[in-house]
């Protein structure tokens, strides 16, 4: 389910669209009761024992991976499968009757990013043998009483069998074999040349995205993290664009992480928190993400309730890959995942008492608190800790459950690197307190916009603009690629690039939703974040 990474991607920056997961900015956050969470089982480890240490209530599909035929095209050998890493069917019986009992739907995931030595040629069975591996699935469906098929060929494989024009007659064929009750769904990268064809999503259930897997250790840019937020952001746009519907999109996550460097290759969540302490289970890297630096890239728990938030808010849920790797207790990954969607419902008239943070300020020194998909967050440096792990994120408190939080007048950081699209400009990391990276080599005409602003109420708004300059400069604020112009600011010269100050103009808005628009009146400035606050 790891990307397959054998022929090496080149990556281009990907716009980013904070937007997408801001249906109204200033609002309360979404919850949905009735979502996808889709759990991989590897066959190639205990099944048996992951099943009974996973809290099957909080998954809805459990895929059991990797089913390939063998080089006759047949799955089973009586009852056995003859290509899954030696799974038995008494394993694949355990498993189905735990899950239903639980009321969790169990599929058998196809191919996989690294086909076996066992398996047959899926190409050659596809072109040449069609209908009977089809109809062998669906035997091999009825047999085991799954409920359905996960196709998970990736890559070249992926690519070579739909230029030849085998894959959407293929999906389309188990689509038509299988009852009306049973299920045919697809996980998916998001590169071109790993990419399922778009002529095949009427034929799914649902699509998982693997969003995930940006470096590893043989492929990738040095220095930079796995699966962070923002791209699973992009993945999303893609996907989006290319007619995935919103029932049909499940966002996939990780629940594992790449070392680089001193460290290991390969860590499980759980290893990350039994090595390294509970306080890594709040961050996303340990050590410092950078060319020829020694670092562990992953997802914590709150990057994982962010990425749950996205899913809601644009999709129809999450998979995860995979189960074995979770951590147990208060540090379940799962857990997270499920607190988000609701399982864990609080009494909504018991709010909780949140600290005293302005979004964009410091709580105290070195914290700087941000507010990111309906959640304050507070970043802070654990010294003395080691290894030094130089962030981590404290626990998110939801806005909307603020004691003393009215709707609509917390102040909101969208970070300049966010946006939906742009003209003209490039990305580069910054030196400003809070890192990441900042908007550069504007020129006059260049433009950022970022999606689906909400303004809540008519009134007027403070908008504030993290900037460097040498010389100083000029922008200007607008809604809908400029069909409503709210007014220039000018930008002062602050005597550097990395050099930062804040200004700031108030400007009237009418409730509604928009495309922020910042354009380059004057060329020759910097741009990190921009905050707006309701007056």
């Amino acid at each position: 389910m790891k990307l397959n990474r054998n022929s090496v991607v080149t990556r281009v920056r990907q716009s980013l669209g904070l937007g997408l997961v801001m249906a109204s900015l200033f609002g309360a956050q979404t919850s949905l009761a009735d979502t996808k969470v889709v759990g991989y089982i590897p066959a190639y480890k205990n099944v048996v024992a992951i099943t009974d240490a996973t809290d099957l209530s909080k998954l809805t599909h459990i895929n059991l991976s990797f089913l390939n035929p063998n080089a006759a095209g047949v799955f089973a050998n009586g009852s056995t499968p003859t290509c899954m890493s030696g799974l038995s069917a008494a394993d694949i019986g355990y498993v189905v009757q735990k899950a239903h009992n639980a009321g969790v739907k169990v599929l058998a995931s196809l191919g996989g990013g690294v086909i076996p030595a066992c398996s047959g040629d899926w190409q050659n069975l596809l072109a040449n043998s069609r209908a009977l591996v089809v109809s062998r699935l669906a035997d091999f469906v009825a047999q085991h009483n799954l409920d359905g098929i996960d196709v998970d060929i990736e890559g070249a494989l992926l690519t070579s069998i739909d230029n030849n024009g085998h894959y959407t007659p293929f999906i389309q064929a188990l689509r038509n074999a299988l009852p009306a009750n049973k299920l045919v769904t697809a996980a998916t990268a998001t590169y071109v040349g790993g990419m399922v064809p778009t002529s095949s999503l009427p034929y799914f259930d649902f699509v998982t995205l693997m969003s995930y897997d940006a470096i590893g250790p043989s492929w990738g840019t040095p220095g930079v993290e796995h699966s962070t937020y923002q791209q699973a952001v992009s993945h999303i746009q893609t996907w989006q664009s290319r007619g995935l519907s919103k029932d049909k999109l499940v966002l996939g996550v990780p629940f594992y992480g790449y070392g680089f460097g001193s460290y290991a290759s390969d860590y499980s969540f759980a290893d990350i928190v039994n090595q390294f302490g509970a306080g890594a289970a709040q961050g996303d890297v340990i050590g410092t993400a950078c060319a020829g630096c020694s670092y562990i890239t992953y997802n914590g728990i709150p990057t994982i309730k962010s990425k749950t938030e996205l899913a809601l808010a644009q999709g129809s849920g999450v998979m995860i890959w995979e189960m074995s790797h979770d951590a147990q207790g208060s540090n379940s990954l799962l857990s997270a995942i499920h607190d988000v969607i609701g399982g864990s419902p609080t009494d909504p008239t018991d709010p909780v008492q949140c600290p005293a943070w302005v979004a964009g300020q410091y709580y105290v020194a070195g914290d700087l608190v941000s507010f990111e998909g309906g959640y304050y967050v507070a970043e802070y440096d654990n010294p003395g800790y080691t290894p030094t792990i130089s962030t981590y994120f404290w626990e998110p408190v939801p806005a909307s459950r603020c004691e003393s939080s009215t709707p609509g007048t917390d102040p909101v950081v969208i970070q300049a690197e966010t946006y939906s699209n742009m003209s003209g400009v490039q990305l580069e990391n910054t030196t400003d307190t809070g890192g990441g990276q900042n908007v550069g080599w504007i020129d006059a005409g260049d433009w950022m916009a970022y999606a689906n602003i909400n303004f809540p109420v008519t009134g007027d708004y403070k908008v504030e603009y993290r900037v460097a300059s040498i010389n100083g400069s000029q922008l200007s604020l607008d809604l809908n690629a400029g069909a409503i112009q709210l007014g220039q600011r000018s930008v002062p010269a602050t005597g550097g690039w990395q050099q930062w100050t804040t200004v700031a103009h108030t400007v009237h808005v009418n409730a509604g939703t928009y495309s922020l628009g910042v354009f380059a009146q004057q060329g020759g400035w910097n741009l990190n974040w921009i905050r707006i606050t309701r007056l």
